[in-house]
């Protein structure tokens, strides 16, 4: 007997439902147990078979090819459980198809293959039924003999010897039943039997983890009585003496199990590329006609150049196409070429390059990118090396709404079985964690929200890295058990696979169908296919990615460029790609730093940066791009580039030859391919040996870097370079390249920038119109940039049914028009009805509306948040009457529709409005709490003015009369945000932006000051803040007033403090609705004895005749608590204006 064991069956971490086990955890394992093989066997999928080959080989462990399928017979009604392992290469293809064809199996919810169609992909794959939930377990289960001799016999007749029957001993139900029961039909019909253990998790006390990541994903209890417990805590990793132990009495089973595993040898080849096949006229091949292509494109582009310049341009494409011929990349040019040709001629925006894909001339002049290279100094070795064979990798980004048209096209073109977007892995990140962790313990929601909302909101962002960066997360894991709980099971769990996801823009385009190279997946919910490898694992075994992007911008450029040329005859339309690149309003307005909106340029560190560069010409845009990165700020890199552009610090070159290199940015090194040119010009380096010197600064490898130093250091003694002047140059080269962006992306993204800040500067209304359009469904962004509007003098009117489409538009008037569809719950297809009737059809009133619309489309939810919007107001007498009249609308409708005519005897003057002639109208507050709940924030006014005169007591000061002379308030405010920062020491602060509707400023609440308040400060509420004022030097300067901020020592609920500073409020009888205090008596009668119970604060009356005024204690019975609440009830009852509040 072999004292070694081989485990066959293990599920990973992307098992999803089940399975704990990371790659590496596995690779770990088995290395420490001196485990031979081992069989990676996810529920229908092979998500993380890459990884796991790469890092079994590198152990010197053997990987094997496996999958836990679900299998139906002819007839059947349910579908079972079966291991799958490949034999060799040709199983492996075998059994990807099988996995892909039970995921495109539409007829379950879940990936199923019938038996018929796994017999048709039988060869050298190995099926092992018998584990829990296969067809033999569960008809022995259940003493169904017969039927389990039959699925035996089905197996073994297909399968020959290629078919064995699986125990476990892992202490779950039936397992001792079942081994009694399958020995005998294993002995008589000569099939053998393995053992396998079922593994999920590595070590015996990660059980309880285990499970509550099951409970995670089924949404139960861990504690739940009534929870069904499938799995045990002898599921782990066990070593192979642990097995040959626990299969002591029958060690064959032990060798039948290790000899499966010698049968089976997959290796992955990770060496090739399988491109596909580009489609190319008779008479050509790839590379012909690529060069046919690309020639007859460049020559209408240089048609007007010198010929000196011309012949520059050709001897460039005719060395990129060279390249391309001989790395065999051609076909893959093509492709992209194609789907972008066809994007441009069916209107859908594509950008202008992203990534290194810039660099190329054969790409500019197919228009794959729109940026000379030549022109602009970017180099083709960037993105394809001839010394360093690599795939070539164009990203290109489209139009957000239109993306999808583009892959539908490659589709089609190229057969939709070739074709499929990207897996990706949504992991258990910190914030997601401890919820999922706190409700699967079964604790209150409130628990795990607290919890969340401790841990910084940031990339990245970890358990370990929330507690340095957040005491108050730190302070509550050690002084509260609960939390701590959560916490000490959430780290075991954090960064664990937790659901299947999309890549935003991959595609795979294979040579043929995409389950030969890897298996797919197909998403149930939405039908889409992607491949079961992540992007890194498909180019791995050698497929190409193509990066299909949505970028909104391109919307919004297409968008407003749309509206722009409307009107316009066709000599006058706007063409952004004829705009010149040097204007200087343009400039003017990108040095003002208003860049909000501008892409890529609308941070407020970026914004701060523009300020001091002042950019003057399209290389110092470039150069924003790539300074504004951690990197170079960190590095102080941005300041150098800036003072030397304004003469502040001398422009120095490192060596003199390298200042053509280097002239355009002031001698700093900004970009890559300045490191790859420097090398070039001192070293003689060729620009494929200077792009390898460029990755190997970057990866700062020792052995890598002293080789190329000698290198450089012996190519520049032809140029008469002394070698310790060729050290100190290598030196510095290298400090920079640490650094150093990619500057064809960022010449091509700085187009983008250029162009939206032409639009902004030229066509404000449009170009912001359409930037509104682009975020609909982001009600804090649309607010943003209405105020963004009003900055810029931008009228945008209020929502009208009357005038208003789904998307804000520029009126005749160059006024925009609100958009319906950025109101929250209005359905699009009754935004999209109502204005299909409007061509036709005028609205007299909300009863004429309701007639003549389909209400039912919108129903309740989109009639409510259309009249709390304001968007009735043109049709009825007042925001009230509106909202009041939505019941009725959808009652009439009703009757309207069932084929009465409930309007045929109405008179032309009769009023719809009449019953609701005397409705109370709402209040301010009222109003602006339902416009926040429609529009995302307050319309028509503020809530802080909606209680002005309610927190005279408690409010110091209003935002707009601080002054330079104020050195402490109490503010306030309306939270408009929240957010965790560190101040320059490190140290942890918490940033708040708050407002009161007479302006605006920023707050720094220290993690002391936190520590009372950080359960009421949060966004949307309305507190008082109380601390220090300090002028805010940098939204001054930004802004151009004078503006404060404050350092916040305080912070408290509004009532709160009413209760505390209010003592006594008057009410003035003769302005009130009880006109005398007879009537007084009447209404203070009629309040509920609650409200005058536990109060604090006395309630006077006012009365005045035309000789005396007097003011009246009515008593000690009539004493209440002072709260905003009661104070809007006594208004309610006695009037606006009417009470005196000390």
């Amino acid at each position: 007997m072999s004292s070694l064991f081989s485990h066959l069956r293990v599920s990973s971490e992307y098992s999803i439902s089940q399975g704990l086990l990371t790659v590496d955890q596995i690779v770990e394992n088995a290395s420490l147990n001196s485990t031979p093989s081992v069989a990676l066997t996810d529920k229908s999928n092979m998500f993380g078979l890459v990884k796991f080959f790469s890092k079994c080989e590198a152990a010197g462990i053997k990987p094997i090819s496996g999958a836990s399928i679900r299998v139906i017979f002819e007839n059947d009604e349910s579908s079972y459980e079966l291991l799958c392992l490949a034999k060799s290469n040709n199983g492996h293809k075998n059994l990807m198809k099988v996995i892909s064809n039970a995921h495109n199996n539409g007829l379950f919810s879940t990936p199923v293959i019938n038996f018929n169609e796994l017999v048709r992909l039988k060869d050298d794959i190995v099926v092992i039924s018998g584990g829990k939930g296969s067809h033999i377990f569960e008809y022995l289960k259940r003493n169904n003999v017969s039927d389990a001799l039959k699925i035996v016999n089905d197996f073994r007749n297909h399968f020959k010897d290629d078919f064995a029957i699986e125990v476990q001993r892992t202490g779950r139900p039936d397992e001792i039943e079942y081994f009694k029961n399958v020995l005998p039909i294993s002995i008589e019909k000569g099939i053998p039997l393995i053992a396998t253990n079922d593994v999920l998790f590595a070590n015996q006390d990660d059980y309880e983890v285990h499970e509550t990541k099951v409970c995670i994903n089924t949404s139960k209890i861990l504690n739940d009585p009534n929870r069904e417990r499938i799995f045990s805590e002898e599921q782990y990793f066990k070593s192979s003496g642990q097995m040959l132990d626990l299969f002591k009495d029958c060690s064959s089973l032990i060798d039948n199990t290790n000899e499966i595993s010698k049968r089976c040898n997959v290796s992955l080849d990770t060496k090739k590329y399988f491109l596909p096949e580009y489609p190319v006229p008779e008479k050509h091949n790839f590379d012909t006609y690529l060069k046919e292509l690309s020639n007859e494109r460049l020559l209408s582009y240089i048609n007007n150049f010198d010929q000196d310049k011309k012949q520059d341009y050709k001897l460039r494409l005719n060395y990129e196409l060279d390249q391309i011929k001989t790395m065999g990349f051609s076909s893959y040019f093509l492709i992209v070429y194609d789907f972008i040709e066809w994007s441009k001629n069916n209107d859908v925006p594509v950008g202008p390059g992203r990534g290194s894909g810039a660099g190329s001339l054969v790409a500019y002049a197919l228009g794959i990118t729109t940026l000379d290279p030549i022109h602009h100094g970017l180099l083709f070795e960037r993105f394809l090396n001839p010394e360093r064979l690599s795939m070539p990798d164009f990203d290109v980004d489209f139009c957000m709404e239109k993306r999808d048209l583009v892959i539908d096209y490659v589709s089609k073109k190229y057969g939709s079985g070739a074709v499929s977007q990207i897996a990706t892995f949504g992991t258990m990140a910190a914030r997601a964690v401890v919820r999922d962790v706190a409700r699967a313990l079964g604790k209150p929601y409130a628990l795990g929200d607290r919890i969340s909302k401790m841990i910084p909101f940031a990339p990245g962002m970890t358990l370990d890295k929330a507690q340095k960066d957040q005491p108050l997360f730190a302070q509550s894991i050690k002084n509260d058990d609960e939390v701590k709980e959560i916490v000490n099971l959430s780290y075991k769990l954090e960064g664990i696979a937790r659901n299947v996801g999309k890549h935003a823009g991959g595609v795979v385009i294979a040579p043929g169908s995409i389950s030969d190279f890897c298996p797919v997946y197909v998403d149930r919910s939405s039908n889409s296919i992607m491949t079961q490898y992540d992007k890194d694992d498909v180019e791995k075994i050698g497929l190409v990615k193509f990066d299909f992007l949505g970028l909104r911008t391109l919307t919004v450029i297409d968008r407003a460029v749309k509206s722009i040329n409307k009107d316009l005859e066709n000599s006058n339309k706007l063409n952004l790609d004829n705009i010149p690149l040097d204007d200087e309003k343009v400039y003017k307005f990108l040095s003002s730093g208003k860049t909000m909106a501008v892409f890529q340029l609308e941070s407020s560190g970026m914004r701060e940066l523009i300020k001091r560069l002042k950019p003057t010409k399209f290389e110092e845009i470039t150069a924003l791009l790539a300074l504004y990165r951690p990197g170079p700020l960190n590095s102080g890199m941005d300041k150098e580039f800036v003072d030397r552009k304004h003469g502040k610090s001398r422009v120095t070159y490192p060596h003199e030859l390298l200042e053509p290199v280097l002239e355009e940015t002031y001698g700093v090194i900004v970009y890559q391919e300045q490191v790859m040119e420097a090398a070039r010009v001192l070293a003689g380096f060729s620009l494929g040996q200077a792009d390898i010197l460029r990755r190997a600064m970057g990866k700062k490898k020792k052995e890598e870097m002293e080789e190329q130093r000698e290198i450089f250091v012996k190519g520049c003694e032809n140029k008469d370079i002394s070698s310790k002047n060729a050290e100190q140059i290598f030196d510095l080269i290298n400090q920079f390249a640490e650094y150093g962006f990619n500057k064809s992306h960022s010449a091509a993204y700085a187009l983008i920038s250029y162009q939206t800040a032409y639009l902004k500067t030229y066509h404000p209304e449009h170009f912001m119109s359409a930037v509104l359009s682009s975020e609909l469904g982001n009600t804090d962004k649309v607010y943003a940039l209405i105020n963004e509007c009003s900055r810029m003098k931008i009228d945008v009117l209020r929502p009208n049914i009357l005038s208003s489409n789904k998307r804000f538009y520029v009126n005749k008037d160059s006024d925009i028009e609100y958009g319906l569809g950025a109101i929250k719950g209005v359905a699009d297809a009754f935004i999209e009805h109502i204005c299909l009737k409007r061509q036709n059809l005028n609205f007299k009133d909300l009863w004429d509306f309701s007639k003549k619309v389909d209400i039912k489309l919108g129903g309740k939810k989109s009639l409510e948040a259309l009249s709390q919007s304001g968007a009735f107001d043109s049709l009825a007498p007042s925001r009230t009457i509106a909202i009041k009249c939505v019941k009725d609308m959808l009652g009439d409708t009703e009757i309207y529709q069932k084929g009465g005519d409930l309007f045929s005897s109405i008179d032309e003057d009769f009023d719809p409005y009449e019953k609701y002639h005397n409705t109370q109208e709402l209040t301010l507050n009222e109003i602006l709490e339902l416009e926040k709940k429609s529009l995302g924030y307050y319309l028509s006014g503020h809530p802080v003015l909606a209680i002005d005169n309610k927190i005279l007591k408690i409010r110091t000061k209003k935002i707009s009369e601080l002054t330079t002379e104020t050195k402490t308030a109490s503010l306030v405010c309306l939270v408009n945000s929240v957010r965790p920062i560190k101040d320059k020491r490190g140290r942890p602060l918490t940033f708040v932006n708050f407002n009161d509707g007479s302006g605006v400023m920023d707050g720094i609440v220290s993690s002391e000051a936190l520590e009372n308040c950080h359960e009421i400060l949060k966004e949307g509420e309305i507190l008082l803040f109380k601390g220090l004022i300090e002028v805010d030097d940098y939204r001054t300067n930004d802004l151009g007033s004078l503006m404060f901020r404050m350092r916040v020592k305080e912070v408290s609920k509004i009532n709160s403090e009413l209760i505390k500073k209010v003592s006594e409020v008057t009410i003035d009888v003769n302005n009130s609705k009880a006109t005398s205090v007879d009537k007084f008596s009447e209404y203070i009668d009629s309040f509920d004895n609650e409200f005058w119970m536990h109060g604090s604060c006395k309630l006077n009356i006012r009365v005045k005749s035309d000789k005396s005024e007097a003011i009246i204690d009515i008593g000690d019975k009539y004493i209440f608590t002072p709260s905003l609440e009661n104070l809007f009830l006594l208004e309610d009852i006695f009037g606006k204006d009417v009470l005196e509040i000390k």
